[in-house]
């Protein structure tokens, strides 16, 4: 497969939309769509809602529009596992920002005890970084720079067609021979698990159950400036920088994203049922 020209290797185009951003912590898909493509050829598509059996994050709703009612009665992930890596099989992958839709699709797998795919895959996100300079590299921006026409949702098919049409301007701008020379370029493929070691992170009991439960919690807070305040927020993720802890989470005081060192928490409660 590595020697032979792109346009006699099937690619799969991919793209999920979350709860949220760390299925470390929960987080799962809501909705997946694959478009299979050669020679520029679509072959096979398949978009399908997912039902997380878990909360949808107010961030992930704002970005994609999909809520807890919608997605109710789909199916579970375990339900289209198999039929998901059948359509997989024999091809490389494609998708923008890889690592986080195959970190999610990896996770999933693992869940429903199907073996996960070991697909090649190639990430628009980590070519783009490398051998172009937008002004961002944001799907929409940089489909907009190319003149790639887009629909302006952000769902799951919608991504994928417009990942499509942004790789085949990447790949023209290129001029890869081969599936081998691309994936040099790109520095090797995209790897399916974590792209970043697990830490083992003794998170207080009231945060890990609020991040497993997708449940609301109480910050009793102090910032840098020695002002304290309570708020109500929705964790997303807990991560390090700089040697310190911080939980991003949906602040409901400002109906925004913020961080919180969790070393500035004075105190913190899960919201009763």
């Amino acid at each position: 497969m590595l020697d032979l020209p792109l346009s006699e290797i099937p690619l799969v185009f991919i793209d999920t939309e979350t709860t949220g951003l760390a299925p470390r912590y929960g987080d799962r898909i809501v909705e997946i769509a694959l478009a299979r493509f050669r020679a520029g050829v679509m072959e096979d598509f398949y978009v399908s809602l997912v039902n997380p059996e878990c909360a949808i994050s107010p961030g992930a709703a704002r970005v994609h529009g999909l809520s807890d009612a919608d997605v109710c009665a789909a199916p579970r992930f375990g339900d289209i596992a198999r039929d998901v890596r059948a359509r997989l099989d024999g091809a490389a992958l494609v998708a923008h920002n890889a690592r986080f839709d195959l970190n999610f699709l990896y996770h999933e797998f693992s869940r429903a005890r199907v073996a996960p795919p070991a697909n090649l895959a190639l990430d628009t996100l980590t070519l783009l970084r490398r051998y172009f300079r937008f002004r961002s590299n944001a799907l929409a921006r940089v489909a907009d720079e190319f003149g790639v026409a887009r629909e302006t949702a952000h769902r799951a098919l919608a991504d994928v067609l417009t990942t499509r049409g942004v790789f085949e301007c990447i790949v023209a701008e290129l001029k890869p021979r081969t599936l081998g020379d691309l994936l040099q370029m790109q520095g090797g493929s995209i790897d399916w698990t974590d792209d970043e070691p697990r830490q083992d992170i003794a998170l207080p009991a009231a945060l890990a159950q609020a991040l497993q439960n997708h449940r609301k919690l109480f910050l009793r807070y102090l910032d840098e400036y020695g002002a304290e305040s309570e708020r109500w927020v929705s964790p997303v993720e807990v991560s390090m920088k700089k040697e310190r802890l911080y939980l991003r989470a949906f602040c409901h005081l400002r109906d925004a994203e913020r961080y919180f060192r969790l070393d500035r928490v004075l105190e913190m409660r899960v919201a009763p049922d």
